[in-house]
């Protein structure tokens, strides 16, 4: 009975399977260290009318959206209502209408057109303000480096 313990306790330390378990164990530990270590360092550019803007070092991204009278004056467009831009369009018809993008003080006009009516304005704001997400969402992502503008 003691001969059958013995050789029992011997089969389960063999040193084919102390070695197997040592490098299941050696690898186990160097593949823990793979993985979500990852560091985005990457600067992040846009693209838009053939002129690439490094927005590596910006800290602020503004918009405006304004018009441009005849007479040289610049009027804020941004939060006027439907009556105000009718206002400004029977004065100045047509009116030309910047779409501006501020990066640390540089602007990147991203639309500018002559409108005639509110129709037209909006239209513009709309494609202006979805192209502001598209720049709020690319800054969100860490793995972007370059977004395309429309």
């Amino acid at each position: 009975m003691i001969k059958a313990i013995k050789s029992r306790v011997s089969t389960r330390h063999s040193p084919s399977r102390l070695l197997i378990m040592i490098l299941l164990v050696a690898s186990a530990l160097t593949l823990a260290g793979c993985g979500s270590t990852k560091v985005y360092t990457a600067d992040k550019t846009i693209l838009y009318n053939g002129s690439l803007y490094n927005l590596g070092n910006v800290q602020h991204i503004g918009t405006r959206v304004e018009g441009n009278l005849p007479d040289g004056q610049v009027i804020d467009l941004r939060n006027k209502d439907k009556k105000a831009i009718d206002a400004a369009l029977s004065e100045n018809s047509p009116l030309m209408v910047s779409a501006v993008f501020e990066l640390d003080g540089r602007d990147m006009i991203y639309q500018r057109a002559r409108i005639k009516s509110y129709s037209d304005y909006s239209k513009m704001v709309k494609r202006f303000d979805r192209a502001q997400s598209d720049i709020a969402r690319f800054m969100a992502d860490k793995k972007k480096t370059q977004l395309k503008l429309k």
